[in-house]
C-alpha cells in the first residue's frame, strides 16, 4: 500500500541540519523505492518553498525538484472532493490547512500517513483513530 508522505518528512530527511534528520531518512527509506508516496499536488511547492526559504542553493533545489517530478512520489489532484474531506478534517482534528490536506488524502486512499509531527498524531488519534499514522521505521 502506498502511504501518503507529509512535506516536512521529506524535507529533513534530505537536509542534514533538520532536528530530526535521522528519524526522517529512516522513516522515508522505509517504503520500497519501487512504490511511489502519495503526496498532494502542493507537494511540490511546499518542499521547494521550505527549502528556498532556508536557502539552499538553486542546484539542490534543481535536484529536489527533479525527484519530485520523479517515479518515487505520485501527485494527487487536489479535486473538490480532497478539499471537502480537509474542510472536515482541519474542523474535527483542529489542524491546520495543510496538514489537513495530507490527512484527508490519507482517508481518502485509506493510506497511512507518514509524518514526523506530534501535533497530528495527538490530534488524529482523538479525531481520527482509524488514520494510521507512521512516525517511525
Amino acid at each position: 500500500m502506498n502511504p501518503v508522505l507529509d512535506a516536512s518528512v521529506f524535507v529533513a530527511a534530505i537536509s542534514p541540519a533538520e532536528r530530526h534528520h535521522a528519524q526522517a531518512r529512516a522513516l522515508f527509506a522505509s517504503h520500497p523505492e519501487a512504490s511511489p508516496y502519495l503526496v498532494p499536488a502542493l507537494f511540490r511547492v511546499e518542499v521547494i518553498a521550505a527549502l528556498a526559504r532556508r536557502g539552499e542553493s538553486d542546484h539542490l533545489l534543481d535536484l529536489v525538484d527533479a525527484l519530485i517530478r520523479g517515479p518515487r512520489f505520485y501527485a494527487c489532484p487536489m479535486d473538490a472532493a480532497l478539499l471537502d474531506e480537509a474542510a472536515i478534517v482541519a474542523r474535527q482534528a483542529r489542524l491546520r490547512g495543510y496538514d489537513a490536506i495530507y490527512v484527508a488524502l490519507a482517508i481518502s486512499r485509506n493510506a497511512p500517513l507518514f509524518t514526523l509531527d506530534r501535533e497530528i498524531r495527538k490530534r488524529l488519534e482523538v479525531a481520527f483513530p482509524a488514520v494510521r499514522v507512521h512516525e517511525k521505521a
